[in-house]
């Protein structure tokens, strides 16, 4: 059985905010997986709050893509939000620093990301000419 995952997409200023936590070498977008009898909204709130330290204001369905849990080994299915947030970041949980990044960054590939985000949301987010 597929796990599903949600992930915030947070864009500003033609970047994308990332965060790295257990070994800091890779890093992903907020979120997490659903728990039993959550929404996509209340995952996304929980996760935000837990994550980040941010209140969920407002998130708009951008695409869906497969692919397997690096962690886990699994096949999951990952739904990506453009999120919009208020208050401050912070660091919590299992998220150890988090940073703001552009194409350049991806093009010159001056980071790590998990793979199947960086084959699936990025190359979209560039063709969308949201990075």
């Amino acid at each position: 059985m597929e796990k599903e995952r949600i992930s915030a997409v947070i864009l500003k200023d033609k970047k994308i905010l990332l965060v790295t936590g257990f070994n800091e070498e890779y890093y992903w977008t907020p979120g997490g997986k659903l728990e039993a009898g959550e929404s996509h909204e209340q995952t996304m709130r929980r996760e935000l709050e837990e994550e980040i330290g941010v209140k969920l204001i407002k998130m708009k369905y951008y695409f869906t893509y497969k692919g397997i849990n690096v962690i886990t080994n699994k096949n999951q299915v990952v739904h990506c939000y453009i999120v919009n947030f208020e208050g401050e970041i912070v660091p919590r949980k299992e998220i150890t620093k988090f940073g703001w990044f552009s194409k350049a960054d991806f093009e010159n590939e001056r980071l790590k990301m998990f793979e199947e985000a960086e084959k699936n949301l990025i190359p979209k987010l560039i063709k969308d000419n949201l990075l």
